[in-house]
């Protein structure tokens, strides 16, 4: 998992007599770096994940001359200062109180609070080079062993003769009863963006906005989709996934699938294919599917010879060839909405928009190419499960 401010604040605020002011709903955050600053108009360099850290050395020196209200103008200089980095993402603040800020105003405590920005305060006697070199250690640390787990479960899912189930053992996956994958499309945007900035983003921008700990899921890119793998049932947190990339300015219009679960890292691989059958079936304005809600397409999808598939369409339906390709895309399509109102003419013109007597032409020409009897229960199923058929064939080549 990405090393986050409340696993740093936990394990060293008696080292560096850290406190926590205000923002402790944003103590979940990933920390990239350490970013030291005394100049609001450089905070744009940051990249993501930064906890920033300052003396407040430049609040006096740069207040304009005249202004006799200092105590005012260090609430709006610290206000700028916070807004600018919650603005790019960063983790948090460390005021270094005690020769420039002696008392952090309650202005700014509340302003924290409201953004769930974490502002913490570390007294002058503690040396800013001392916490910035022992933070950059644990986070180099921690970056290498995420980088093990992530390399670790990608060869589970795609070179499982290099996956050691062993390795996990220091890990937070180990000794889980479940896995379970959770795709989400990669926008196009991002593709022209480096693969450093592209990790950075998903890694400290996009997955700091997930209300679950970082320690339940890992996570790479494969085939223009990020894929995350949990040890434990990936349901709730794709919701969560997909609401937070509805809000996101580059996943916004991407879509999340969810997978089933497996025992153990060998089945994988299987729930990635549940998880790509899924975003497959992923409906026009829908923007979330489960492979557990995929009815008869997951049965279908789990016989290993697509030849008898597509063998059972041909008995069925394969005579309607004789339409020629759009005619036949068109004949199908109100066959299906046909037979799914319960051979109801009105209902099926309605929900394919044409005039009724389309469908009475289309469903009798159906009929007469077929020779056979749609009015008959068994015949409408066996055409209904080669319609089934069809539609997994086109989605799935």
């Amino acid at each position: 998992m990405a090393l986050t401010l409340q696993t740093l604040f936990n394990s060293t605020a008696d080292l560096y007599r850290l406190k926590l002011l205000a923002g402790r709903k944003g103590m979940h955050h990933p920390v990239s770096w350490m970013y030291y600053t005394e100049d609001t108009s450089t905070i744009d360099f940051i990249r993501g994940g930064e906890l920033a850290l300052t003396t407040g050395m430049n609040i006096e020196r740069s207040r304009p001359a005249g202004t006799s209200d200092g105590y005012a103008y260090a609430v709006d200089y610290l206000t700028r200062l916070i807004t600018c980095l919650h603005e790019l993402d960063a983790a948090g603040l460390i005021i270094n109180t005690g020769k420039y800020v002696n008392v952090i105003p309650e202005e700014i405590k509340n302003i924290c609070d409201t953004l769930h920005f974490p502002l913490f305060s570390m007294p002058w006697e503690i040396h800013i080079v001392d916490i910035m070199q022992d933070y950059g250690n644990r986070i180099v640390s921690e970056r290498q062993k995420r980088k093990t787990v992530s390399e670790l479960f990608y060869n589970a899912l795609f070179n499982p003769q290099k996956f050691d189930a062993a390795e996990l053992g220091d890990t937070s996956f180990d000794k889980a009863v479940s896995y379970g994958i959770v795709l989400l499309e990669l926008p196009e945007e991002l593709f022209r963006k480096s693969d450093d900035e592209i990790f950075r983003y998903i890694d400290y921008s996009f997955n700091a906005k997930l209300d679950f700990p970082q320690s339940r899921f890992c996570w790479f890119i494969h085939d223009h989709k990020v894929v995350y793998v949990f040890h434990d049932n990936p349901e709730q947190p794709g919701a969560v996934i997909s609401s937070i990339s509805f809000e996101d300015r580059y996943f916004r219009l991407m879509k999340t699938a969810v997978s089933g679960t497996c025992p153990s890292p060998a089945g994988l691989f299987h729930e990635y294919e549940h998880a790509v059958l899924a975003l497959r079936f992923c409906r026009e304005g829908e923007r979330l599917s489960w492979y557990s809600r995929l009815g008869i397409f997951k049965l279908l999808s789990e016989i290993p010879d697509r030849k008898v598939l597509e063998q059972y369409y041909e008995d069925i339906l394969g005579k309607l060839a004789v339409l020629g390709t759009d005619k036949r895309a068109d004949y199908l399509k109100t066959l299906r909405l046909y037979i799914e109102s319960s051979c109801k003419v009105a209902a099926a013109a309605q929900e394919n928009s044409i005039h009724r007597n389309t469908v009475n032409y289309r469903i009798h020409k159906v009929k007469e190419i077929l020779g056979a009897d749609l009015d008959d229960a068994e015949v409408r199923y066996r055409v209904r499960t080669a319609l089934y058929i069809r539609e997994l064939i086109d989605k799935t080549k």
